[in-house]
């Protein structure tokens, strides 16, 4: 009966021992995909936070680079304002020879031959002196882009005439007023004082 109870006992642990490795082992295998689950994450998740942090830092500008800021309405209107701006007109221009004159209120001003200042002949050039038709020029000083408002204030005014026919020199500005009364802006682009062989060559500008 000892023997019995001895053999049944060493024959109950084998099959004991047999019963629990498989669950050892299984217990093992849950336990070490767990860990490499978890592993798996972390990994997922550090490479993640490198990329975004790669992606955010070729987003941010090059350090001292000027990073634009968003315009005011008042700098979007005044943009608009400068790009519907128009132009400035450019100046006519007339050459006017020895004993030539020139009607500025015409479309298309051609130079006639002529002994002065008359009818509608604006202005004459003898070679020498710059005239007008009824002392139609005045001294000014500002510029050409000033003119458009200065010159129809200077001739209503009537202040500056010139007194008789002038020498004039390159550079030399006046306002002038025409023999149909329209002020203007006349600048001297060329001259050359020479009796019979001088000429000037006039820039012109209107303000109906």
């Amino acid at each position: 009966m000892t023997k019995n109870d001895s053999g049944r006992s060493k024959t109950d642990r084998g099959r004991n021992t047999e019963t629990s490795e498989p669950a050892v082992t299984a217990a093992l295998v849950s336990r070490r995909g767990v860990i490499l689950a978890a592993v798996i994450t972390a990994v997922v998740g550090l490479v993640g936070t490198v990329v975004v942090a790669l992606i955010n830092t070729g987003s941010q500008p090059a350090k001292g680079a000027e990073v634009p800021s968003a315009s005011s309405p008042q700098e979007v209107s005044s943009a608009r304002e400068q790009g519907n701006k128009p132009a400035e007109a450019v100046p006519e221009q007339v050459k006017l020879d020895a004993d030539m004159g020139a009607d500025l209120d015409e479309p298309r001003v051609t130079p006639v031959s002529t002994s002065g200042p008359n009818g509608d002949v604006d202005l004459h050039f003898d070679g020498n002196y710059l005239a007008s038709n009824r002392s139609g020029l005045f001294y000014y000083y500002g510029t050409e882009q000033e003119a458009k408002a200065q010159c129809p204030k200077i001739v209503s005014e009537g202040k500056g005439k010139v007194p008789g026919p002038e020498v004039l020199f390159a550079g030399g500005q006046h306002c002038l007023r025409t023999s149909k009364g329209t002020a203007g802006w006349l600048g001297v682009n060329d001259v050359k004082i020479d009796g019979d062989s001088g000429y000037i060559v006039l820039n012109y500008k209107l303000f109906p």
